[in-house]
């Protein structure tokens, strides 16, 4: 148990918070902001111990995001309670968190029209938003003792353990624009292409005293999983003024564009006013290979209609409304061997960038900024005890988290059709029923909608947040 003098925690959170997209010719625009996990992560500390001083450092000079739709699910909601934003999260949902849905599944690639492959129920979920819609209530409620810094871009930070292990000297921030900052802790929630993961794993590299022979740097990069997604938002009114009974309009979400190495997934938000579409088209071969240019780029309807002209009618017709879609070179971080250094900590995509299939990037991040919030804000977490209390965040959250992360990989191949050992979409001529389906594609179907409903019943499962706060709460009490 601390003494009442520290019970008080006398230090400063440094939160570095950015996440780059670099557009197409004919300009390079750079467009940054303060991710969802950096938010919620201010916003916990603030509310559970005020008095720690907050810095939120961002790369852009305001706080925006991508104007795409974002899926999240109970665990949320479990973390939207806790933080006192409930209320106002409900505003801006397509349905509630206790609606009884599930995304329609549909094999499309069949011009005269497709088949339900199958339909998954969840009890609780998914809830549907724009991204937009949910940083502004984060931002919203920031905390008082949180200071946001705008155009402050990292480049590296000098933490004074690195030369002595007891050493609680501030750790060195440096900027792109030559400036320096300190801190006590600084939380990496920068995204995929982390500066601090990149100086973390340089440093731990470094280390003489380590005695892992693995080689650390290859932390450092996230990887290209060889998926290319499309992104765009249509107008609910324009889709059904042309398709009145179009699938996408439903008030669930619906994956209904399947084929060898494309699919696309649809789903209402913004009180079922826009559908947000997001289309993949997945090349094996380029998996684990270096991506050549932006990976963000602006694509083009033409590129989509390319992709998707022999799927059925309602497919097609979503296609054809994707005006001008954002075009994203998939990566995905490295299962990470560890993800706290010090008084150094790495939280959302910095820490576990995966791939969207089970709609779990953001929730996750969440869920991290959640328990490390609580961790860091508790009474027995003065500034001798930081590194402890990053380590339990470590301990309860990365195993986790890189199960999911690799749940998520494997599925994707599934979806299109390119797992091994599974079913490859290949559609046969003979021994076929009324709907034209032969036997070997309806047995290869079923055996994939098996392993994937299976691996849905494992997500739907899974403990919340509020359970690891409880674990995590122990191991910092056993310290004594």
């Amino acid at each position: 148990m601390s003494t009442s003098s520290e019970s008080g925690p006398k230090f400063r959170v440094a939160i570095w918070c950015v996440a780059v997209f670099v557009f197409e010719p004919p300009t390079q625009v750079p467009f940054s902001g303060a991710g969802i996990a950096g938010l919620v992560l201010a916003i916990t500390i603030g509310r559970y111990n005020p008095s720690i001083p907050i810095d939120i450092y961002e790369a852009h000079d305001s706080i925006d995001t991508a104007g795409v739709g974002i899926t999240v699910w109970r665990q949320v909601h479990e973390v939207m309670i806790e933080l006192g934003l409930c209320d106002e999260f409900k505003q801006i949902i397509s349905h509630g968190p206790d609606a009884t849905r599930g995304p329609c599944v549909r094999r499309s690639d069949i011009r005269e029209g497709g088949y339900i492959w199958y339909q998954r129920i969840h009890r609780y979920g998914p809830f549907s938003m724009h991204r937009q819609h949910m940083i502004t209530i984060l931002e919203r409620h920031l905390p008082a003792s949180c200071t946001v810094h705008f155009s402050k871009r990292l480049v590296h930070y000098i933490q004074p353990e690195q030369q002595d292990a007891q050493s609680t000297s501030p750790i060195i921030l440096n900027f792109a624009d030559g400036t320096t900052a300190t801190t006590d802790a600084l939380i990496g929630a920068d995204g995929v292409r982390s500066a601090v993961r990149k100086t973390l794993f340089e440093a731990a590299s470094e280390d003489e005293n380590s005695g892992d022979e693995t080689d650390l740097k290859q932390y450092i990069e996230a990887t290209f999983t060889g998926m290319t997604v499309y992104r765009c938002l249509v107008p609910a009114e324009t889709l059904k003024k042309e398709t009145p009974e179009n699938i996408s309009l439903g008030n669930m979400t619906a994956i209904h564009s399947f084929h060898h190495s494309q699919f696309c997934i649809t789903y209402p938000i913004v009180n079922d006013t826009l559908i947000n579409v997001v289309v993949f088209v997945v090349d094996s071969r380029l998996a684990g290979t270096r991506h050549e240019g932006h990976w963000v780029s602006d694509g083009t309807r033409d590129e989509l209609i390319e992709n998707f002209e022999n799927f059925e009618p309602d497919a097609s017709a979503v296609i054809k409304h994707c005006e001008k879609p954002s075009k994203w070179a998939l990566h995905v971080v490295k299962p990470l061997p560890f993800c706290v250094r010090g008084r150094v900590a790495l939280i959302g995509d910095a820490c576990h960038a995966m791939t969207p299939h089970f709609g779990a990037g953001a929730g996750q991040a969440i869920e991290d900024a959640f328990v490390l919030g609580r961790l860091i804000a508790h009474p027995l977490t003065p500034l001798s005890r930081i590194p402890d209390a990053l380590r339990i965040y470590e301990e309860i959250r990365l195993p986790f988290v890189r199960s999911v992360a690799s749940l998520s990989l494997s599925t994707g191949w599934m979806y299109a059709f390119m797992a091994p050992g599974y079913y490859d979409g290949t559609r046969k001529e003979d021994d076929l029923d009324e709907r034209g389906i032969s036997a070997y594609e309806k047995e290869g179907m079923e055996a994939l909608k098996q392993e994937i409903m299976r691996r849905w019943d494992f997500m739907d499962e899974l403990s919340g947040p509020l359970q690891a706060w409880e674990g995590a709460e122990l191991k910092l009490q056993a310290l004594g």
